[in-house]
């Protein structure tokens, strides 16, 4: 069984003042929250048991997506009390990830990627993989090797 992992616990500063009353994973685009699309995209491939690291506002993040039945999705939440990065709410959430296989993504993100190939790469020599968009970045450049396996 495959998990998620939405990391939608962030201040959300760089959208303010749009962030203000919501966390940024509650912004609507498209007439529904980010959230919300990540939530019926994963429920589309498969994922039907997803966490949720929340933080600020978090509130807010219960309220609109309750446990998550609406989505046909169980929802979990693994709280920040006090905003602990992305490695930090990770390990914060593991309770809910122990001896699965997880996904972890960040909540502001949309796609339409298909993470069946994904998951397929892992076994006994690939314990993690990662998707990339090729973009310019003021945090870093991902150089890849397209003849690794």
């Amino acid at each position: 069984m495959v998990r998620a992992l939405i990391l939608a616990g962030g201040f959300g500063k760089r959208l303010q003042p749009l962030t203000l009353d919501r966390p940024k994973p509650l912004i609507e685009v498209g007439g529904k929250p980010i959230l919300q699309w990540q939530v019926e995209w994963l429920s589309r491939q498969g994922v039907k048991d997803i966490v949720l690291a929340v933080g600020y506002l978090r509130t807010k993040v219960f309220e609109v997506m309750g446990d998550g039945s609406r989505f046909s999705v169980r929802l979990f939440y693994s709280v920040e009390e006090e905003p602990l990065g992305t490695g930090g709410a990770i390990k914060n959430a593991m309770k809910f990830l122990e001896d699965e296989v997880f996904i972890v993504l960040n909540g502001d993100i949309i796609t339409n990627l298909s993470i069946k190939p994904l998951i397929e790469q892992l076994n006994g020599n690939v314990i993690s993989t990662i998707a990339l968009v090729p973009m310019r970045s003021p945090y870093g450049i991902v150089h890849v090797d397209h003849e690794a396996s």
